[in-house]
């Protein structure tokens, strides 16, 4: 008995010194944040976003004693655990991830690596349209949440503009927050990145004028300088006589085009683009399929059959990035306005 009262007092005694020996550490924290204005953590209101099952004892008592960059590394461990033991525990990441983010929101890694495992990983385990719009939707909440709480912070808008570039292929959102990492240093090859995304969309003079300045930056950019040439001769004669009104004439252009290369994503983009404008909707609807048949990863076309066929009552599978369009349309460019044929 006298044994078991000896090893309280000696845990109590413990105790008692690791929570004074905490306050300087506490204090300096907080003079740093309040003072010298060094980033805050998040708000404890936020509590209500945990789940319970991905905080063990240890971890709530971390969060509580004000230590929650620990807490939060504690809980990365735990996804790297859970990482290791398979495709089953896939979801059990997610929330493990989402966790991390609110206990330590200036920890860039996590709101990365969360949004990626939506947007690709969870994505491929489904073949439901309405469940991966919905995994699309919260990536892509994820990652603006993460630039709210580290504005300055260039790798999450370059993840940002990526997903909106590779996975959902709305290029005009690409390039917005492509262009809002400007102002920081980013890799030279995102200026590139906003030129290509206009090429495909297809908007040609943008992407002239995005190689362009890219060559104004760099006058050695090959890359940029090859694609200027390209664009100049292939496709900015073709979008002229579409500026012009002379659909006809733009489309003979780019039929002689694709007579050399009939796969061309860039051409069969135009193509369909030049018979939307001049409203042969139905026509257009086959040209998007043409171009969704000739690449299998051709987003853009899928989501324009569905939208296309929507409009001419076509019996057309839904798409994750028309449902998200539709439930969620802050998160995308506005929908096209499909004009009526033109005399």
């Amino acid at each position: 008995m006298r044994l078991r009262w000896t090893h309280r007092i000696v845990i109590l005694i413990l105790a008692v010194g690791l929570v004074r020996g905490s306050i300087p550490l506490r204090e300096h924290i907080r003079y740093q944040r309040l003072v010298l204005g060094i980033k805050q953590p998040m708000p404890l209101t936020k509590i209500v976003d945990f789940d319970p099952t991905a905080l063990s004892g240890v971890m709530i008592g971390a969060v509580l004693g004000g230590f929650r960059e620990v807490a939060a590394a504690m809980m990365w461990a735990k996804v790297h655990t859970l990482w290791n033991q398979g495709e089953g525990t896939w979801f059990d990441c997610l929330h493990v991830m989402r966790s991390t983010t609110l206990l330590d929101p200036h920890w860039i890694e996590p709101w990365r690596v969360t949004a990626w495992h939506m947007a690709y990983n969870l994505y491929v385990e489904t073949d439901d349209p309405k469940l991966r719009a919905n995994l699309l939707d919260r990536a892509i909440a994820a990652l603006k949440e993460g630039i709210s709480w580290n504005p300055e912070e260039v790798e999450l808008f370059i993840e940002l503009a990526w997903t909106y570039f590779d996975k959902l292929d709305d290029y005009e959102q690409a390039a917005k927050w492509f262009r809002a990492t400007l102002h920081m240093p980013h890799p030279a090859y995102i200026d590139r990145m906003i030129a290509h995304g206009y090429e495909k969309l297809p908007d040609i003079p943008k992407a002239l004028d995005w190689y362009d300045y890219c060559l104004k930056r760099d006058p050695n950019d090959n890359i940029a300088r090859g694609a200027t040439l390209t664009i100049r001769e292939r496709y900015l004669p073709a979008w002229r006589l579409l500026e012009a009104g002379d659909y006809d004439g733009a489309l003979a252009l780019i039929d002689q085009y694709l007579e050399v290369e009939p796969e061309g994503t860039i051409a069969l983009h135009l193509r369909a683009h030049i018979l939307e404008e001049a409203g042969r909707l139905d026509e257009a609807f086959d040209g998007w399929q043409r171009s969704a048949d000739a690449m299998a990863l051709d987003d853009l076309a899928r989501r324009k059959v569905a939208e296309l066929g929507t409009v001419l009552g076509k019996d057309v599978a839904l798409v994750p990035t028309q449902v998200l369009r539709r439930e969620s349309p802050e998160q995308m460019s506005p929908a096209p306005v499909f004009k009526e044929e033109k005399k």
